[in-house]
């Protein structure tokens, strides 16, 4: 403040001991006056005015990657576009050492670091940034985001520092960024290499695989084997695709013969058993049983009991040749999974139930 104005405030005073500072200015909102960069005004003027000019620092967090900042570190809001990407650049060569080291939890610390630094919004990246910064952005995000998912999906990863996932929660994590890099690709962007679309494509297959080989959340057998199938479309002589694929395929086939010695045995042991009371043939006879039983008394026919037996018997067989057309198309065409996962005995019984019931 120029020395006059503190001389005015202070009334001339030799001893220096300013009188309450007198009320300034304020605007139709109730806003102190703000003139040449300077807020005058009392102090909490000064902190309404700094409020309204820079709202975010009084914000929440909305990048949890700005917990992993030091005290030396800036905030990214505080910085220009160059020194953003400048940071992002030396923070993903710094993860790269680590990692070639073989320290994977470390490397994804600077990898997500680097994200917070390098990543636009959804609105500054579409509207704000140039044609040509949005190609420095995209160079080095993605590598970023696939370099962070590859981290993630190592055995001997560990959260060790906040906000890393944890270990059930990274496959998640993991998903997300590839996709990220997915959408990427289905904008068209400029500066995109076709070879990190299989990279996306490998590794988010890879996480939603080892999820559901752990049983944790986002394992999904189907959608993994798709991944891979479009991975390997895009380059057919990747080893480590066509591996993780073949693996797919057989856990699938797995499945798929298991279903059928369900359907199979639930075949034998019900419809053979007659009126022994099987499981089985008590839920596909029982059904056309009453239904006899039912019209036999009300026309009070004295065979009832011959004509429900015959009745049951011809209900059975039909029965039993519409499950064996459907273990037929079974060997033409695999089930699909159900939404929920896994091959359940609940689920297996629902189905019988289910058809039976239909029957």
């Amino acid at each position: 403040v120029a020395m006059e104005n503190v001389r005015e405030d202070i009334g001339g005073s030799s001893k220096g001991v300013a009188p309450a500072p007198k009320q300034y200015e304020r605007d139709a909102m109730n806003r102190p006056i703000v003139m040449d960069g300077c807020v005058r005004g009392t102090f909490a003027d000064q902190q309404l005015a700094m409020d309204l000019i820079y709202p975010e620092d009084r914000l929440p967090v909305k990048d949890e990657g700005e917990l992993l900042l030091g005290p030396d570190d800036w905030k990214k809001q505080d910085m220009f576009f160059e020194y953003r990407i400048k940071e992002g650049e030396q923070l993903k060569q710094q993860g790269n050492e680590l990692f070639k080291e073989g320290q994977f939890s470390e490397a994804a610390v600077l990898y997500r670091k680097g994200l917070y630094y390098s990543v636009f919004d959804e609105s500054q990246f579409n509207f704000e940034l140039q044609d040509t910064h949005r190609v420095e952005v995209v160079k080095i995000v993605v590598p970023l985001r696939l370099n962070y998912a590859l981290c993630l999906l190592k055995d001997s990863y560990e959260p060790i520092k906040n906000p890393l996932p944890n270990v059930d929660q990274r496959f998640k994590e993991a998903i997300e960024n590839c996709t990220e890099v997915l959408n990427l690709f289905k904008t068209q962007q400029a500066g995109l290499n076709e070879a990190d679309k299989v990279k996306a494509l490998y590794r988010r297959g890879l996480a939603r695989s080892l999820a559901w080989r752990k049983k944790a959340e986002m394992g999904d057998l189907d959608k993994a084997k798709d991944d891979m199938s479009e991975a390997l479309k895009l380059e057919p002589s990747n080893k480590d695709v066509r591996r993780e694929l073949n693996f797919l395929r057989e856990k699938e086939r797995e499945a798929t013969e298991k279903q059928k010695k369900i359907w199979s045995s639930t075949l034998a042991r019900g419809l053979d058993d007659g009126e022994d009371g099987g499981a089985g043939g008590s839920q596909c006879q029982g059904a056309a049983a009453a239904a006899a039983d039912r019209s036999n008394l009300s026309s009070g026919a004295k065979d009832s009991g011959a004509k429900a037996a015959s009745d049951r018997e011809s209900k059975a067989k039909e029965a039993k040749a519409e499950i064996q057309r459907y273990l037929d198309e079974l060997e033409q065409k695999p089930p699909q999974r159900p939404a929920g996962g896994g091959w359940g005995m609940g689920w297996i019984k629902d189905t019988v139930g289910n058809f039976f019931s239909r029957k």
